[in-house]
């Protein structure tokens, strides 16, 4: 598993509500390494905001990622199951566990992502883990879930401070 934070300066009922109306491609990070997300498309569900809502992620290049809502609950958690990882190395995959979880935290909140990847059983499982770990998790997804959230925190402040919201 691998996890991050931010604290962003919005209190926890405006951070949550701005949070849950952005799309990914509002805030998370892409650059050369990461591949730019290109079209999300709703597969079942009008928003990625309920329980069984499914969202079709394509990257640069034709790389699809399935995401489906496991759990909202408002002003606290946001749990997703991502599948159909196509990608090299993501195509070990089974399938990975995300969730954003939001705290008070004085007059701001605490935002923590967490990332949870499950790879395929079978023939070279424990080399491909040890690669995927090097690699994937603390080459490429360490740095994009950092920018991410520095990403995050700037969204969702400026929209706070463009309705009023932030006290």
């Amino acid at each position: 598993m691998i996890q991050r934070s931010c604290r962003i300066p919005v209190p926890l009922t405006d951070c949550f509500a701005i949070y849950s109306r952005l799309k990914a491609d509002e805030y998370i990070h892409s650059d050369a390494v990461i591949a730019p997300i290109t079209n999300i498309e709703m597969i079942r569900g009008e928003a990625f905001n309920e329980v069984g809502d499914i969202q079709r992620i394509t990257f640069k290049g034709g790389a699809v990622i399935d995401e489906e809502v496991l759990a909202f609950v408002p002003n606290r958690q946001f749990v997703y199951k991502g599948t159909g990882f196509s990608q090299p190395l993501l195509n070990w995959l089974d399938h990975a566990k995300g969730s954003f979880e939001f705290e008070k935290d004085g007059d701001g909140t605490l935002v923590t992502w967490r990332y949870l990847f499950y790879l395929n059983p079978g023939l070279g499982f424990m080399p491909k883990r040890t690669i995927f770990k090097a690699v994937v998790v603390d080459l490429i997804w360490h740095r994009m879930m950092t920018k991410t959230l520095v990403n995050l925190t700037q969204i969702i402040t400026l929209r706070a401070l463009q309705n009023g919201n932030n006290s």
